[in-house]
This record gives C-alpha cells, sequence and structure tokens, in this order.
C-alpha cells in the first residue's frame, strides 16, 4: 500500500502513523500499471493495523488540505492531539521545492502551516524528522540547511543547532537531550560535518 513509507510515529493512544514520501515515478507506473493512486500521503493505523486516516490525496503532490508534498515524517501534539506533517523529500534545486510544516486537527482538519522554503529562522529545506520535547516545543531536523531548529508549536522561532550536521533523524530523552542521526555528511555536500549513526555532539535543549 506504501511507495516509499519513510517516517513513522506512535501516538499516546497506541496508534501507529505512516508517512508514504513520493509519488510512483514514470517508469514505474510503467512497469507496475494501477499503481498510481499511492503516495504522498499520511496514514494512521490502529494499534491493530486498522486504517483510520489518511491526509492528502493518494499518487498526487499538492497542498493542503487537500494534497501534501512528500512528507517526510508526521508527530502528533501529546497535549491536544494535532498533528504535524514535515514536507518535503524534493530534490533540493527544484525551482518549486516545498519546505513547510503542514498541521491538522486531530480529526484530520487542516489548521496551518509552519514556514516556508528557505534559510532564515523558521524556514526549511527538506524538514526530515520532527518531534515534540517534555516542554512543548517542535524539534525540527531541517536536513538540507544543516541544522536542528526549535520552534514553539505555533511555528515561532525559538533557536538552532548546527553541530548536529546534516540531519537526518533524532530522538529526544525525557530529559531533552537531543540524539542525533547523521548519514549523509561527507566532503561534497557537508565538507565539516562527521559521518556518524548518533551525533556525539548530543546536547540538551534548554
Amino acid at each position: 500500500m506504501f511507495v516509499w513509507p519513510h517516517g513513522i510515529h506512535a501516538d499516546r493512544e497506541g496508534n501507529v502513523w505512516v508517512t508514504d514520501a513520493r509519488v510512483p515515478t514514470a517508469d514505474e507506473k510503467q512497469k507496475y500499471p494501477g499503481e498510481g493512486n499511492k503516495g504522498s500521503v499520511v496514514v494512521k493505523f490502529s494499534p491493530q493495523g486498522q486504517v483510520l486516516m489518511t491526509l492528502g490525496k493518494p499518487g498526487v503532490k499538492g497542498n493542503p488540505p487537500d494534497a501534501l508534498t512528500e512528507p517526510n515524517d508526521v508527530v502528533t501534539d501529546p497535549a491536544n492531539g494535532d498533528i504535524y506533517v514535515a514536507e518535503s523529500h524534493t530534490n533540493v534545486e527544484d525551482p518549486n521545492l516545498v519546505g513547510r510544516i503542514s498541521v491538522f486537527d486531530r480529526t484530520g482538519k487542516f489548521l496551518r502551516t509552519i514556514g516556508k522554503t528557505g534559510t532564515g529562522p523558521g524556514e526549511f529545506r527538506t524538514p526530515h524528522s520532527v518531534k515534540f520535547d517534555s516542554q512543548g516545543r517542535l524539534i525540527v531536523a531541517d536536513r538540507h540547511n544543516h541544522r536542528v531548529q526549535i520552534l514553539t508549536k505555533d511555528g515561532k522561532y525559538v533557536g538552532e543547532y548546527k553541530e548536529f550536521s546534516r540531519v537526518s533523524g533524532i530522538a529526544i530523552d525525557p530529559n531533552d537531550t537531543i540524539y542525533a542521526a547523521d548519514s549523509e555528511s561527507e566532503p561534497r555536500r557537508h565538507p565539516a560535518g562527521s559521518k556518524e549513526f548518533a551525533s556525539e555532539a548530543s546536547r540538551t535543549a534548554r
């Protein structure tokens, strides 16, 4: 049922959310007829695997509330169940690059968009992973900008950490220490980074 399952999140009720981060290519559609109506969505499953909700239009890249563009990751606000979807995984050199976090309420109603494409505070180029810390702040792995951004849940910029290099994934422990997975730092894309599974520069976001 997926083209490229990319991000996964278990909410406080045990439901499992999965992002499908791209649509089929032209070659894939030709090779696998009928597969064009898959991808670029977020799917919510019950703990037993029943589909409870789908955000976006399968097989279509676009803007909310009707569609999503290559969602990388999803997280739910533990306080009220709001859904935060990080978009997109598009080639960063694409002139129409999408960089945003789309927010829905717990029923799937579109609420707002946080951020835009860019390199400034609160802007994104491939927001690849999103998490909440214990203070209710939104922690974003802004991979192509080589940083981790700290935002309020309403999208206000709080700060950023650049020492995590080119971040693909993040985890936050109960003490708000951030751990970052850097899988892509190398001389061409990020010469200052170090290619390690978990950054030794983990730090407490306070």
